[in-house]
């Protein structure tokens, strides 16, 4: 824009810019994560807020960078994606590292039942972010998904009923199917390849078969009860 075409700010508008504040928040090097936290918290609340997975994601970036951008790039690999069936829109939202997170969580922080689901999902991934093990994160991630994968793509965690896989992929399929495998997997991968295949093959069709899976999805279940029943049911029921 050349500076004929430019015109004045209105002066309302000028003197609302002057008497505008900028407020600055020193976050120090050496401060503690849960500060960083709080901090990152308290900003979100104006504007455009953040949801939960962003929020998580930024926390663990902020901890340990590395081990955020392993799991992420593990997480965007299309065969974990379409394990658990993610949409274009789903991904724009963070609900695969929600998945990948929620996912290692399960199988590597016990649950003692002290805090609700998303505040155990958020202390679960600050902890593993600061023990910083990224290897352990995306071996779990990639060698129980690519077991899925290759027994069930998209289908592995669905629902299998009258000789076919239907319905939607649901945090049941993902407590109790894809942790209890990867709980199992020295064991599962001792069994050998094409083994191993018919045996986790197997097992996700006659799972849904349980009297207990139905208790699984009980109207009103609090999510709190509901991963107390999936993560030690799956953990049982695909041990060899």
């Amino acid at each position: 824009m050349s500076l004929e075409e430019q015109s004045a700010i209105d002066k309302s508008l000028q003197l609302a810019i002057r008497r505008s504040r900028i407020a600055v928040e020193i976050l120090k090097r050496p401060s503690d994560d849960q500060t960083k936290y709080d901090l990152f918290q308290r900003l979100n609340a104006g504007g455009t807020q953040a949801n939960a997975q962003e929020l998580r994601n930024c926390v663990v970036l902020m901890i340990n960078s590395n081990y955020y951008r392993d799991v992420r790039t593990a997480a965007e690999q299309p065969m974990f994606q379409t394990v658990v069936s993610v949409s274009d829109d789903q991904i724009e939202k963070q609900r695969h590292m929600e998945l990948a997170m929620r996912f290692l969580a399960h199988s590597l922080v016990p649950y003692d039942g002290r805090l609700d689901v998303e505040e155990y999902i958020d202390e679960s991934s600050v902890s593993l972010a600061q023990a910083g093990d990224a290897a352990r994160a995306v071996g779990l991630i990639n060698q129980t998904f690519g077991l899925l994968h290759e027994v069930a793509g998209g289908d592995a965690l669905r629902r299998f009923e009258n000789g076919q896989h239907s319905g939607r992929v649901g945090l049941v399929g993902l407590e109790a199917i894809a942790v209890g495998v990867a709980k199992n997997l020295p064991a599962i991968e001792a069994l050998g390849y094409q083994p191993a295949k018919d045996f986790i093959k197997d097992k996700i069709e006659t799972f849904w078969e349980q009297p207990e899976v139905a208790t699984f999805t009980s109207p009103g279940l609090r999510g709190t009860v509901r991963i107390q029943r999936t993560v030690p049911f799956g953990e049982a029921w695909f041990t060899p």
